[in-house]
């Protein structure tokens, strides 16, 4: 479905919704600095979850459910708009292209040092423009995951890893001893289209912008609400 979605667009122009798109995240990266949080370092660019939260409206308005943020930027703005690797924790960051990357962080000890390095070198081996066959797999089975739930609240990393629907595809991407985990994959490869949240211990899962904000009368870290429900395409 994506490969033929992406056939069906002009080769030499943008449609009137992917300019609005484009617009959009350019708009965004250019405003980063006014907005950003206080609690992220002054040069940290925006990630993609990020970029996805403020776009939301145009990313829904001209993409379907099965074709990916990072992938329509890569396809079709890739010539002004560049992700890279957060060196810290994995994340796509949004970068204008030239645009000078943030310093990176390099205070690691050698047993992280080793560790990042093994996942680093998974990560590289994917295809950096598209899905591999085995994490089109894992994705659709998230997506299916998340249409399916009906749950009072988003789903928690356990419940899916627990769903026999979802293990075996999982099981094609990320087996068993896999230094590489399902948390990591979801916030390196698809952040645009799933976030995760730590909750009160919890890894959580839903949809960008389909967290419910947290409830300040409730006093703690806030509670994870259902999510609004979205129709796939």
């Amino acid at each position: 479905f994506k490969e033929q979605w992406f056939a069906e667009l002009p080769a030499d122009a943008l449609l009137p919704g992917e300019e609005t798109l484009r617009e959009a995240i350019l708009d965004f990266v250019h405003r980063w600095p006014d907005v950003r949080p206080p609690n992220r370092a002054d040069q940290a660019m925006p990630f993609l979850s990020d970029a996805a939260k403020e776009v939301l409206h145009q990313k829904n308005e001209l993409l379907p459910a099965k074709v990916g943020l990072a992938d329509w930027i890569r396809r079709r703005i890739g010539g002004e708009v560049d992700l890279r690797t957060c060196p810290t924790n994995g994340q796509l960051e949004v970068h204008l292209r030239n645009a000078a990357p943030p310093p990176q962080n390099k205070r690691k000890n050698a047993a992280e040092g080793k560790g990042t390095v093994q996942k680093d070198q998974w990560f590289a081996a994917l295809p950096p423009d598209q899905f591999s066959e085995a994490e089109e797999t894992v994705r659709d089975a998230l997506h299916d995951f998340l249409d399916r739930w009906e749950g009072s609240g988003p789903p928690t990393l356990n419940d899916v890893s627990t769903d026999k629907a979802f293990i075996a595809a999982k099981r094609t991407l990320l087996p068993n001893g896999c230094c590489v985990g399902l948390k990591e994959w979801i916030d390196r490869r698809i952040g645009g289209e799933i976030e995760t949240r730590l909750e009160r211990g919890l890894v959580f899962i839903a949809r960008v912008g389909e967290f419910p904000e947290p409830d300040s009368a409730d006093g703690g870290e806030g509670s994870a609400g259902a999510p609004k429900r979205q129709k796939r395409a």
